[in-house]
């Protein structure tokens, strides 16, 4: 079994990282954990103008939890339970402050780490608010449709989504989506512009290089060596909402040992009777889950088990092709200039026709590369010939077209 590391887990955005909303306090909650109620199916929201108290583990104050009356929030994970991991891990009565006893030094380093985490969990704020649509999150996913048009139709799901969530003020919800289209057809792009859009905390997963489906989102038992939590629960235990964006890229492409069944744990993260109380193996505390927002991307379909296909809707996504083409190599060519300060001139129809032919992922290297050929003739303007002399630096990505507008005065390896 091949064992997570901290950078797998926290480093990157493709392992996990959060990215976090542009304003937490909107429509929300004010500050709070990422922990469960003990009904973790109850979704409704927490109708109160008090304070919440819970003790600390020290038994000596109290931890308190604003909830805003107006927010929707629910809870993420079972404190009873962890408070039951912790007795039996410590060998304590139910008194709460003795669970701040030195642990037994016969104890294992695993056993004291697992303690550690427990002993934190307990002293969490159980509620998380519900990520809320507005206004703005509403016209700023309209807008995607106009962006990104081969993903007009995903758009539109969502910002009906997003419509009825400020119709009925409860908490952001789509069913899980999973993007069908083969490589370089945007899906990537489309999954970021989306996620800037709603503006919710994110977590991507990358699972073509995830070698442990199950460590992924359940982690596993303390009796395995090395074992930890959740990839997922660890994120959602630091996160500040109850429904964030959980982005599965590449999901067709689960690595896995050839003894595993790595969508038999994926399956359990679709079904929301089952997210609801979702068990960390490794504390043995439920997490609710059930509120994430999942979208999926996937070149084949196939790959995928049937009844993991009936848990998402599956949305193919066709490969741009002449008016849409052009309109997306004009979109890139204008930022990329844009983000080159303006010095180059908008780029001509025959140039963007050019561009055209290659599929929006080759589209912006070329458009970098075409610039560079520019500025190195003193031009600050691009012809055919910057973008074929680009295509010939990407070979073998090009090698199989014909490339007859290099001019002598391009030199691809100058």
């Amino acid at each position: 079994m091949t064992d997570l590391n901290d950078d797998q887990r926290a480093k990157t955005p493709e392992n996990g990282e959060k990215a976090a909303p542009r304003d937490r306090a909107r429509g929300r909650a004010a500050r709070q954990s990422p922990y469960s109620r003990a009904d973790l199916g109850d979704t409704t929201p927490i109708e109160t103008s008090l304070d919440v108290s819970e003790p600390t583990v020290d038994g000596a104050s109290a931890v308190r939890e604003q909830v805003d009356v107006d927010s929707p929030a629910i809870a993420v994970f079972d404190r009873a339970a962890a408070l039951r991991q912790l007795k039996l891990a410590t060998a304590t009565d139910d008194a709460l402050g003795e669970y701040d006893v030195p642990v037994s030094g016969a104890a294992s380093s695993e056993e004291q780490t697992r303690i550690e985490r427990l002993r934190a969990l307990v002293t969490q704020h159980v509620h998380r608010p519900l990520v809320v649509g507005d206004a703005a999150m509403r016209n700023r996913v309209s807008q995607l449709r106009f962006e990104c048009p081969a993903f007009a139709g995903v758009a539109s799901i969502i910002e009906r989504s997003v419509t009825l969530s400020m119709a009925t003020a409860t908490g952001l919800s789509f069913p899980p989506i999973v993007l069908i289209g083969p490589p370089g057809v945007g899906k990537t792009h489309f999954e970021r512009r989306l996620t800037a859009a709603l503006d919710c905390e994110t977590y991507t997963f990358s699972c073509a290089t995830n070698s442990d489906a199950q460590a992924l989102i359940a982690g596993h038992p303390p009796t395995w060596r090395g074992a930890r939590m959740g990839v997922l629960t660890e994120a959602m235990l630091g996160g500040e909402t109850a429904n964030p964006v959980i982005i599965l890229d590449e999901v067709d492409k689960f690595v896995t040992h050839v003894s595993e069944r790595p969508f038999n744990s994926l399956l359990t993260l679709l079904e929301p009777e089952n997210a609801s109380g979702l068990v960390d193996e490794y504390l043995r505390v439920s997490f609710d889950l059930s509120r994430c927002l999942i979208i999926a991307t996937a070149n084949d379909l196939d790959a995928l088990p049937r009844f993991i296909q009936d848990r998402f809707l599956v949305i193919e996504i066709a490969p741009p092709d002449g008016k849409m083409l052009r309109e997306i190599a004009q979109r890139i060519a204008a930022e990329i200039i844009a983000n080159h300060r303006q010095v180059f001139a908008p780029v001509d129809d025959a140039v963007i026709g050019r561009l055209a032919q290659a599929n929006p992922r080759h589209i912006r290297r070329l458009m970098v590369l075409a610039l560079g050929f520019a500025a190195a003739q003193g031009r600050r303007h691009l012809d055919v010939a910057d973008v074929a002399a680009a295509e010939a630096c990407m070979t073998p990505v090009f090698a199989s077209r014909p490339i007859g507008f290099l001019g002598a005065h391009h030199r691809v390896l100058d």
